[in-house]
């Protein structure tokens, strides 16, 4: 009876008693992701790296320009002092690949950059000669530097990324994941040179004896207030590209009322999404409507706190009561949707963490297992349950615990057993041995016949 009053409150309490839940994927919520075109997506928050939004994020696809932010790092990584000149020489414009659509800054032969100026070039408009002239002064050659960048994709933890050119053009064997562009922006982004340039909306380029002084603008949209079906106001920086293979693909940074995320998508396409007779990136709008869905509907609290009973347990052999409550390990804060309620949370506590048996004592605060937390039938995050007091031990209810552990052991039953089937066989042998005593013994008379009874 006892243990069915725990199980119905263990029910209760996961309804009833603990509130909120971590937040780690939004994808089970329709209203969320209806309508987006794109094949694939991932989105971030920058303080925690809580997972948003996700879909297909470790599929590998072509990387087009993000090659050129990884080119970025590599080449930071290797260079001390952003302010010392470059000198810009034929050798270096010779690694320049030139194809239909290919952006450049202009650099020519004997003129000299700072290499920030040169780093700016190409994380804010993607100049191709920019990308050589850095390639071939920190490697020496583009071979060489593209063994760099994937030195670094792999240092990083860019597990599905690999490159075969500095430029981005659609290659075989070039690929990177929706993860691993999200991976790249938040590492790089420590870098300030790099934090810069890609908030940044234009890059100017100095005058020189071959080029007046001129400015490049960014293709970032998403940033343009005039671009409505695009523009985002917490949007603060970039990169937008695409080529034949890769489709249109978009990062961004957001940041808005205390929340920061990264979102990324690729594989979208020019399409008529809200008929209106133009044809929009929905890279871009994709992007858009995760990044407001977010902001208007996910809100970071306190889920958990220390005192909040999230099980009920049995134990055997405590001096004090049979059983346990089981609480968070520590106060826990996340990422929520604002309309979830604690009647729709489930706390579940994973079978594979949980002790077969609890056995006394145990100390207070004492991890006994992990739960799942669950909301919309998507699992939002894990958290540790502990013992909420101390449990004595009861020395003769260990010594009854054990006895019965004993008595209802493999081994003693086959003991009892052996010992039955000896007792059968001595009671048969007893009851054999009774009859022949009990059986009349026929005498035999010489030469006559058998006496009379």
């Amino acid at each position: 009876m006892k243990r069915s009053i725990a199980a119905l409150c263990a029910v209760l309490l996961l309804f009833g008693v603990f509130p909120f839940a971590a937040f780690a994927n939004f994808n089970g919520l329709e209203e969320a992701t209806k309508g987006l075109a794109s094949d694939i997506y991932y989105m971030i928050s920058q303080d925690d790296e809580t997972e948003l939004f996700s879909k297909n994020e470790t599929k590998h696809t072509p990387p087009a320009a993000f090659v050129k932010l990884l080119g970025a790092v590599a080449a930071i990584e290797k260079w001390d002092n952003l302010d010392e000149k470059v000198d810009v020489t034929s050798e270096a414009l010779s690694l320049v690949q030139y194809s239909y659509g290919m952006r450049t800054v202009n650099l020519r032969d004997d003129e000299s950059y700072t290499r920030r100026q040169l780093l700016e070039a190409l994380i804010v408009y993607s100049a191709n000669d920019a990308a050589s002239v850095i390639a071939y002064f920190v490697s020496g050659s583009a071979d060489a530097f593209v063994q760099a960048m994937n030195e670094v994709a792999q240092k990083i933890g860019m597990n599905d990324t690999h490159v075969v050119n500095i430029t981005g053009f659609d290659a075989d064997g070039q690929y990177t994941s929706a993860k691993d562009v999200a991976t790249l922006i938040r590492y790089a982004n420590r870098q300030p040179v790099f934090a810069q340039a890609l908030a940044a909306t234009s890059v100017t380029m100095p005058e020189t004896y071959h080029n007046n002084e001129r400015t490049y603008t960014a293709d970032n949209k998403m940033r343009l207030a005039a671009y409505t079906d695009y523009y985002h106001g917490s949007i603060n920086a970039g990169k937008v590209t695409s080529t034949t293979e890769a489709g249109e693909c978009v990062v961004v940074t957001t940041q808005q009322d205390g929340y920061a995320y990264i979102c990324v998508v690729m594989k979208g396409k020019l399409s008529d999404v809200d008929g209106d007779g133009v044809n929009e990136n929905t890279a871009l709008t994709d992007a858009k409507k995760l990044i407001a869905w977010s902001y208007n509907n996910i809100r970071y609290r306190v889920i958990a706190t220390e005192n909040q009973t999230a099980q009920i347990v049995n134990v055997t052999a405590a001096r004090d009561g049979d059983t346990l409550r089981l609480v968070p390990e520590k106060e826990t804060s996340a990422l929520v949707p604002s309309k979830a309620s604690s009647g729709s949370v489930l706390i579940e506590p994973i079978a594979d963490t949980m002790p077969e048996k609890l056995i006394a004592p145990i100390k207070k605060g004492t991890v006994i297992c992990q739960a799942k937390v669950i909301y919309g039938d998507q699992e939002i995050t894990t958290i540790n349950l502990v013992a909420a007091n101390d449990v004595r031990l009861s020395m003769f209810r260990l010594f009854m615990t054990n006895l019965r552990r004993v008595l209802s052991s493999t081994p003693f039953i086959l003991l009892e057993l052996a010992l039955l089937v000896v007792l059968l066989l001595y009671v048969v042998m007893m009851i054999v041995k009774y009859r022949k005593a009990k059986k009349p013994q026929l005498r035999r008379v010489e030469g006559g016949k058998p006496p009379r009874r």
